[in-house]
């Protein structure tokens, strides 16, 4: 597998690379975890912002994300082909440290401009060199209310070398799959 470094601390897979890892670790989860076909499964590909950026010690951050759902198929029918969540919030951060798990209610924009919301848990883990960032919960108004929003991302393990100097790590990017079960 061929990577390369990037100025923000991390190692560059494809897409393809890390959406067929992202499969592969939710086929890994348990069986309340794994991918199901569903009422509607994306592509999804995030994009996170520090400032000020991630170093080995810990400090106050603020972070803005985007993430994009593309490529949206459904065996029922949906018309929906893509959709959107962005926003920003500030915590403790470091390089040497997985982001906390977290509740909060989330915000998806569909193609069709209407939105969702959902209950939404999170949660980190890392394996085989990778990040798996988990966004789970229930939809709790509009689209898809009473389904369960499953978003699993996989993003390339900081490298700690870009941690050691100002600025440090200021951009990750990653990808995996959106399902609506």
């Amino acid at each position: 597998m061929k990577t390369s470094k990037t100025r923000t601390g991390t190692s560059r897979l494809s897409h393809r690379t890390l959406a067929l890892f992202a499969l592969a670790i939710s086929l890994a989860l348990p069986s309340g975890n794994a991918l199901a076909v569903g009422e509607l499964t994306c592509v999804a590909s995030s994009e996170i912002s520090y400032s000020p950026g991630l170093r080995l010690f810990t400090q106050q951050t603020d972070i803005t994300f985007d993430t994009g759902y593309s490529g949206c198929t459904s065996l029922t029918g949906s018309p929906i082909i893509s959709g959107s969540r962005s926003g920003s919030f500030s915590g403790p951060r470091s390089c040497l440290a997985l982001p906390p798990s977290g509740s909060a209610l989330v915000e998806v924009t569909w193609s069709n401009g209407q939105i969702s919301v959902v209950d939404a848990t999170s949660q980190s883990t890392d394996a085989a060199g990778q990040t798996i960032h988990l966004i789970t919960g229930p939809i709790i108004s509009g689209p898809f209310t009473g389904r369960t929003f499953n978003e699993q991302i996989v993003q390339a393990s900081l490298d700690l070398l870009y941690c050691l100097t100002a600025p440090g790590v200021t951009f990750q990017s990653g990808t995996g799959v959106m399902e609506i079960l």
